[in-house]
């Protein structure tokens, strides 16, 4: 591996989008996990999982069948106040040859060389905005997209038995009291509560806890996993498959789903990640043109 290679993957810990990036992994593995925790036993919920397809004319479509690489972009979004907000994009690309996914994380409020941010690409041109966009900044199509709506994520956190995680600070949210500690969410009502940005200054706590919930819902569904969770009935892993519909949108149709988790299913589970990292000028984060370069020749060898 370059030393170029090193600098793009090592690991910052107090590089501030690092635990976007896990939770994007997370996100992706918690999305075909669901997948094959519902064909794998019980076909008929073909309905189900079809409430998560919109179709995408922006996109470029790609053969599943004789395994050809192909590009994804992630999108995390949410509304507060009103407002259509991005929380976190990312590109993967996943590779049969190599056996392996790779995660690209675009920072949403970092400035590009074109001095546009990603926040500001999707405020403009929302969902197809920016894969229009980040097209034409890493020069590759993209084949399909998920995209995670965070004030649905409540129903998925209930239908899977609610989550316990550590809260760093004291916050009342609709009308939600959250104490410092361990904080038991079981209803989608105190999810969404929990998810809410309470003010301007509220984003990056609110990430965090974004991270926090959706490490604990991985969990959840993991664990429905395991054989001896199997026996549970038909209508607990349709529900469960509802809430999916609800809280996920993708242009994988079902038929394709089936053909990824066939024929990719060792570069799913092998997941590495690329770093854009940005400097500080004048108070603004900055990602400069030779660093965006950099990593968009890494970006275009995943795919070879």
């Amino acid at each position: 591996m370059s030393e170029q290679q090193r600098h793009h993957r090592r690991r910052h810990r107090r590089k501030r989008h690092l635990g976007l990036k896990i939770f994007l992994s997370v996100l992706v593995l918690l999305v075909l996990l669901i997948g094959c925790i519902t064909y794998g036993i019980y076909k008929s919920v073909e309905n189900g999982y079809n409430n998560a397809y919109s179709a995408n004319s922006k996109t470029t479509a790609v053969d599943f069948s004789k395994k050809q690489p192909f590009t994804t972009l992630l999108v995390l979004t949410g509304t507060t106040d009103n407002q259509k907000l991005v929380y976190a994009t990312a590109v993967s690309s996943t590779n049969d040859q190599t056996q392996k996914t790779t995660i690209l994380n675009f920072p949403v409020t970092d400035v590009l060389p074109d001095q546009t941010t990603i926040n500001s690409i999707y405020s403009a041109g929302g969902t197809d905005g920016l894969i229009q966009s980040i097209q034409t900044i890493l020069g590759l199509k993209i084949n399909k997209i998920i995209n995670i709506n965070v004030n649905k994520m409540g129903e998925l956190v209930e239908t899977t038995g609610g989550v316990s995680i550590q809260n760093p600070r004291v916050f009342v949210s609709n009308g939600y009291k959250f104490n410092l500690g361990t904080v038991t969410l079981s209803t989608s009502d105190q999810v969404t509560a929990y998810l809410s940005q309470i003010d301007t200054n509220d984003q990056a706590a609110m990430i965090t806890r974004l991270q926090n919930v959706s490490m604990a819902l991985y969990q959840n569904i993991k664990g429905l996993t395991n054989k001896s969770n199997l026996k549970l009935n038909f209508n607990y892993y349709r529900n469960i498959l509802y809430a999916f519909g609800d809280t996920f949108k993708t242009n994988i149709s079902f038929n394709e789903f089936k053909e990824i988790a066939l024929n990719y299913n060792k570069a799913l589970t092998n997941t590495g990640k690329l770093n854009l990292h940005s400097s500080d000028q004048n108070g603004i984060q900055m990602i400069s043109t030779d660093e965006l370069k950099n990593v968009k020749v890494l970006f275009e060898k995943t795919l070879k």
